[in-house]
């Protein structure tokens, strides 16, 4: 799938999307890997912010783990019935050396759990030793010297469009992207998208 004309509200309406689909599906166990792959400043870590806002965790709270590599935050229990408690992971491979280092964190635990959901910026550094199920989301920055490509984030201040492409080799993941499409559909999604 591959959506363009993104902006800052259009990331809100991506990200809700997402959760909302996981939430309806009542499949809490399912674990959940998503790679984000984009330049510096390209989103990585405003989406996962905004998809941690939508599992109900302060997006403050959430900011690039390139030091600490990865956090952890607590999903609140939703929907009828309530969902059992999980976990949202967020890690930066962007500082990651080799992959020794990336074993050490204990990562195939991580994306493994029950119902976890495990975001990896600079997912592509390793991508041979990332799942295959992985969902992969690449950002990339339009060029914002086209006039007109430009949207405005929450303070007011000038934020250049974006472009998304989301991907998954995995045929379970290729139908959850497909029924995603028909959800932001749903919704009344406000950039432009098209099926793959």
């Amino acid at each position: 799938m591959r959506i363009s004309g993104v902006g800052i509200e259009q990331l809100v309406q991506l990200a809700h999307a997402v959760v909302e689909l996981d939430v309806r599906s009542g499949n809490a166990s399912r674990p959940f890997c998503f790679g984000l792959v984009g330049t510096l400043g390209a989103g990585k870590t405003r989406l996962c912010q905004e998809i941690a806002q939508a599992w109900g965790i302060d997006s403050a709270e959430v900011t690039s783990p390139t030091f600490t590599l990865l956090k952890s935050y607590a999903i609140a229990s939703r929907g009828d019935p309530p969902t059992t408690a999980r976990q949202l992971h967020h890690l930066d491979l962007y500082r990651v050396g080799d992959e020794d280092e990336l074993w050490e964190l204990g990562l195939d635990e991580l994306w493994e759990a029950p119902g976890t959901w495990t975001l990896v910026e600079w997912a592509d550094r390793f991508a041979d030793c990332m799942p295959a199920d992985m969902i992969w989301i690449r950002i990339e920055v339009a060029d914002d010297s086209i006039a007109g490509n430009l949207s405005h984030g929450g303070d007011g201040a000038p934020q250049p469009l974006r472009t998304i492409e989301l991907h998954s080799t995995d045929p379970l993941r290729q139908a959850w992207l497909q029924d995603l499409g028909s959800r932001l559909g749903e919704i009344g999604f406000s950039g432009t998208f098209e099926r793959c």
